[in-house]
């Protein structure tokens, strides 16, 4: 049988090879480079045996961004997760190459085996590999290691490491990698294992890495690590401005409102909090402080309104959502202005969630909920008009294909669906899945998720693009909180906080790198960070693990948004396509019509893309952080 099985995979691999190379040139004849490289996994049998396996890689440059997996028996186990995996691994390979993504198929040959291999414990050995051949590096053969790779560059927990250590003894490695936190590894009877003197005991350095980049230093000798950069250096005179008038834009609401003068301590801590911040130069902080403050003041005005008035003001946003959802479907996307009008998509799906709620709420007289989701959404409908004013103020930028944009989209939205039955899978290993909030949270980001393949195929794909980071995001926040390793009971502080750092420095690094290697302005991922400063001073004063899991989110969303514009332009080849801002005017929406009227902004010409601010969830429960299209709840 196993001679059958790996006669199946070479006529597999062979077969798949031969429609590629056909494919090619049926378009046109063209140099393709061609490398293999094979890696040693660590595997795990169904009685706890460990084993070595090995995987053939090949890159191939075809030019579509495609892994095509060739294994007997095929790849299904956790959701068919290696196969996802191994699309995020040669994303986020191709990333750390300074390649596009798109200049790679890689060829994935598994070799014949009993073990069913279907995890992603292997995806962060695959990343190594794939980084290695688009390089032209050879590979330490006396090192091996296992470890998912996350979308964020780190190296995420598996199982079963003990007897993966032992097979890699056995076979006569020398180092096995293994990810952070897990080198204190409590069995599931309960039994905790030293795994870094388990491995010198068995004559192997065990060694503990948090990301791919590190991996990348013990196999290569080639060092990625990451350059600290302070976060202040993203804030150029142009950001500045823009948050600047955005946060103007809702102080000038908190006062024409009366909030500002209120004495609702849910409403004057967060007006307090926005004016000290932006006092101190932190205008996005102050603006997202002040939107919540805004929020809570109209939720307290409407506790006075009768259901009529409620049923009007219902009809009055939805009147206004409309105009700016059919304002902001004319504009043409580019590298300049996709990342506002991502923002503004977000932020109409978002308000549509919330009216729609609330219709519902009132249809079954509901009314707390009604009013909860009405203030919500007059909040948020409101600052569309500053979001369109900065939209329109952008002028240049390459021109971004829907074909183009519909492929990233689909990439991302794939192994957003992937990592997210990946994470229902752990948490069923594992018995969480039916606690309160985690069931809470698993129903928030899985309804993202179809969200986002719903707006796919309707062709929306900046929204469905935007909410796909989001659930991919959430996930990585959830591994990273859930799988903290605990040993008798007690979570490791420590892990969370290195963790948090780790993605702070890669979200500042990522988001300089757009800016400074491909001329973009990524405002949202500038913002991101901002505001998950924020948060982790918070914790660092309360130590509540709630600003902790709030901070990690806001980088993660960082990392990925910048790292995804990033690769948008650079597989375009759209890097330093100039754009000019001209003057921002402020738009309102007023009996049915637009009004455009002119604020003034003495200095505000800007030679920088402009976006938005986008508003993020707090945490749900212990490490818990729930995302609802940027919707804050503290």
């Amino acid at each position: 049988m196993r001679r059958w099985a790996g006669i199946i995979v070479i006529l597999t691999l062979s077969l798949t090879v031969a429609l590629l190379t056909a494919a090619l040139l049926a378009t046109e004849w063209q140099q393709v480079y061609t490398r293999s490289i094979t890696i040693h996994a660590l595997a795990v049998s169904s009685n706890d045996t460990g084993a070595v396996i090995n995987i053939t890689v090949t890159a191939m440059t075809l030019g579509s961004g495609y892994v095509y997996i060739a294994s007997s028996p095929l790849p299904t186990a956790e959701s068919g997760t290696f196969i996802s995996s191994s699309q995020i691994a040669a994303l986020v390979a191709t990333y750390l190459a300074n390649q596009p993504f798109n200049k790679y198929n890689f060829l994935i040959n598994v070799e014949p085996t009993t073990l069913e291999i279907g995890g992603p414990s292997a995806s962060g050995y695959m990343t190594v590999a794939m980084w290695a051949l688009i390089t032209n590096h050879t590979l330490n053969p006396d090192v091996v290691m296992t470890g998912m790779i996350l979308p964020d560059g780190s190296i995420g927990p598996v199982g079963g490491l003990p007897a993966k250590i032992k097979a890699a003894a056995q076979e006569g490695y020398e180092v096995v990698l293994i990810p952070y936190g897990q080198q204190e590894y409590q069995t599931s009877t309960g039994q905790v294992i030293n795994l870094v003197s388990y491995g010198r005991s068995l004559g192997v350095d065990v060694i503990p890495i948090m990301s791919v980049r590190q991996a990348i230093y013990y196999f290569t000798g080639i060092n990625l690590t990451i350059p600290s950069i302070s976060s202040e250096e993203l804030k150029n005179t142009a950001y500045v401005n823009i948050t600047k008038f955005l946060w103007m834009r809702i102080y000038d609401r908190l006062i024409k409102s009366g909030a500002i003068n209120s004495t609702d301590p849910n409403v004057s801590k967060y007006v307090e909090r926005a004016i000290n911040y932006a006092n101190q130069g932190m205008y996005y902080t102050a603006a997202s402080l002040g939107f919540q403050g805004l929020i809570n003041y109209y939720q307290d005005e409407m506790q006075n309104y009768t259901t009529s008035q409620l049923y009007g003001l219902l009809n009055q946003l939805n009147n206004e959502l409309n105009y700016y959802s059919d304002a902001v479907s004319h504009y043409n996307v580019t590298t300049a202005n996709i990342d506002i009008i991502i923002g503004i998509y977000d932020r109409i799906e978002d308000a549509q969630q919330s009216l729609t709620a609330a219709s519902q709420d009132l249809a079954t007289n509901d009314i707390a909920d009604a009013i909860s989701n009405l203030a919500y959404a007059k909040a948020r409908i409101e600052t569309l008009g500053d979001w369109l004013a900065v939209l329109n103020a952008i002028n240049g930028g390459a021109p971004i294909s829907t074909n183009y944009l519909e492929e990233l989209t689909s990439m991302y939205l794939v192994y957003a669906q992937s990592i997210t039955e990946y994470t229902i899978s752990l948490l069923n290993a594992v018995g969480l899945t039916n606690l309160p909030n985690i069931k809470q949270w698993m129903n928030s980001i899985t309804q993202e998720v179809q969200n986002a393949q719903n707006n796919y195929q309707n062709g929306l794909y900046p929204l469905a693009l935007a909410q796909s980071l989001d659930a991919i995001s959430s996930n990585d926040v959830m591994l990273h909180s859930l799988f903290t390793p605990t040993i008798n009971g007690q979570e490791s502080a420590g892990y969370l906080i290195n963790i948090t750092e780790y993605v702070r420095k890669l979200a500042v690094f990522n988001t300089y790198e757009a800016e400074n290697r491909c001329g973009l302005f990524p405002m949202l991922a500038i913002s991101y960070i901002d505001f998950g400063n924020y948060y982790l001073n918070d914790y660092n004063s309360t130590g509540g693990i709630n600003d902790l899991a709030a901070a990690l989110q806001l980088y993660e969303l960082a990392a990925s948004y910048s790292q995804a514009l990033y690769e948008l332009a650079a597989s375009t080849n759209s890097c330093g396509t100039p754009f000019i801002i001209t003057n921002i005017q402020s738009i309102n929406v007023s009996n049915a019509s637009f009004n455009i009227q002119n604020t003034s902004l003495t200095g505000y010409n800007m030679a920088f893309l402009v976006v938005g601010i986008a508003l993020v969830a707090l945490a749900v429960g212990v490490a818990i952080f729930s995302l609802k299209s940027l919707k804050i709840n503290e």
